[in-house]
């Protein structure tokens, strides 16, 4: 998503006559020492003798500081280096190295942000700085947060992903917010981007949900037979899809593993939450924490630590 807005400002700089440069998306496994050194090779090599700028997004370390040992190779081959980096965990920065805590909760409403503070991460583990004070008012609590529960009568199989009778459920509850339909309450082609001029746009659009699990979604799941067949432009994400999942550009629901998401945003997120994952993982912070407006919790019935999770 940042690659894409940088070049949308490459592109502007460019029709004026500015030559900017261009910017440069590299992914790198930093948790892998050969990925590691093959990272520092290739930046080192791309400065030449010069400066070199870097914008390290959603840092995420491993079980050592991998980022920390980058951060510290890479200036040695580098001495003018000028590097920023974002990660939603604290210490993972070099020592002496300028660190500041953005932790007022501008994405979401406060009604998500009292279900992501819940997160062990943030709670219990103090990975996560906690959230602070917004500093501006809130003029709205934000729409209601909707439980759905994998429970009871007619729910079938193990998991929400599975089961007939919340996919249902899910599908009804997107079908009440008239995503996809426009004001004037017809429904909007899900293969044609509305354009300037063209034809009134929804005030929701498909391409507004995404619906996140804690692992990959299969096509023949449950959960995306049964949306396609309630009428809902439904796909699953694989690695080929990144850049149209962070530009938004199919106007479709997006059904994808929350770790492969972190950073992107959407007006819904329907979560399938096993609450007895959320002993072991941050199930709140990665999934729910992408909800700008209306949060959707599909979960399985409470379980104590006691429970056996294998």
């Amino acid at each position: 998503m940042l690659y894409h807005l940088l070049l949308q400002t490459v592109k502007t700089q460019q029709s004026a006559g500015v030559s900017p440069g261009q910017p440069h998306l590299l992914l790198y496994e930093l948790d892998d020492d050969k990925v590691l050194e093959k990272a520092v090779n290739d930046l080192s090599q791309a400065s030449g003798e010069g400066s070199l700028y870097v914008i390290a997004d959603e840092v995420v370390s491993g079980d050592r500081p991998s980022f920390e040992i980058f951060c510290d190779k890479l200036l040695t081959n580098v001495p003018c280096l000028h590097l920023w980096a974002a990660s939603c965990f604290h210490g993972d920065a070099p020592n002496g190295w300028q660190v500041e805590y953005l932790t007022r909760p501008l994405r979401s409403p406060p009604a998500v942000v009292r279900e992501v503070e819940q997160d062990v991460m943030i709670s219990s583990d103090r990975a996560v700085k906690p959230y602070s004070e917004r500093g501006v008012p809130d003029h709205t609590d934000g729409p209601p947060v909707r439980r759905l529960y994998h429970r009871g009568q007619g729910h079938s199989d193990r998991w929400p992903v599975d089961c007939v009778t919340c996919v249902g459920e899910v599908a009804s509850f997107l079908h009440s917010l008239r995503v996809g339909v426009t004001e004037s309450g017809t429904s909007t082609s899900t293969t044609v981007t509305p354009t300037m001029g063209g034809t009134t746009p929804p005030c929701l659009q498909w391409r507004d949900v995404m619906i996140l699990d804690w692992d990959d979604v299969s096509y023949n799941s449950g959960m995306v037979e049964g949306l396609q067949e309630a009428g809902i432009p439904v796909r699953v994400m694989k690695d080929d899809d990144m850049d149209d999942v962070a530009t938004a550009r199919s106007d479709v629901v997006w059904v994808a593993d929350g770790n492969c998401v972190r950073g992107l945003e959407r007006k819904v997120i329907v979560c399938l939450q096993d609450l007895k994952f959320e002993l072991i993982s941050s199930v709140r912070l990665a999934l729910m924490s992408r909800c700008t407006s209306q949060l959707v919790i599909v979960s399985t019935d409470h379980m104590s630590p006691e429970d056996d999770w294998q």
